[in-house]
């Protein structure tokens, strides 16, 4: 049984699980990743979206951050099966105000290199 370790992450979230994998392709070796509890019972940002990477943000490094996140995810592979699929969203206005909010993260994406559209109810019933 071997007795010491290189590394210790606390957190098997997102953020542990990221730091572990990058730390791995760079060469490093004996990191062991501990978490305290059964997802979603751990307090941390895994549990938030699930499954789920919205990538506009009106932080810059954060879009770019999320975008990375999704280029990483497509190539990963499990047994011959590929691990995530970027599918899109749809983010829904019920006001005005929520509205042109929407028109303005699209045009922050778009300053970002990040493809989005604001449409029409009827484009998102043919949607979905």
């Amino acid at each position: 049984m071997q007795t010491h370790v290189r590394l210790v992450i606390v957190g098997a979230g997102i953020v542990g699980c990221s730091i572990a994998h990058h730390l791995t392709q760079l060469g490093w070796r004996d990191i062991v990743v501990v978490d305290k509890g059964p997802l979603y019972e751990t307090g941390g940002s895994s549990s938030h979206a699930p499954g789920l990477i919205f990538q506009t943000n009106y932080s810059k490094f954060m879009t770019q951050c999320a975008m990375y996140s999704v280029a990483l995810y497509k190539d990963q592979v499990y047994q011959d099966t590929q691990c995530a699929y970027q599918v899109g969203g749809v983010e829904v206005a019920y006001t005005d105000a929520r509205l042109r909010e929407l028109h303005r993260k699209q045009s922050v994406a778009a300053a970002y290199g990040l493809e989005g559209h604001v449409i029409s109810p009827c484009d998102v019933a043919d949607l979905i």
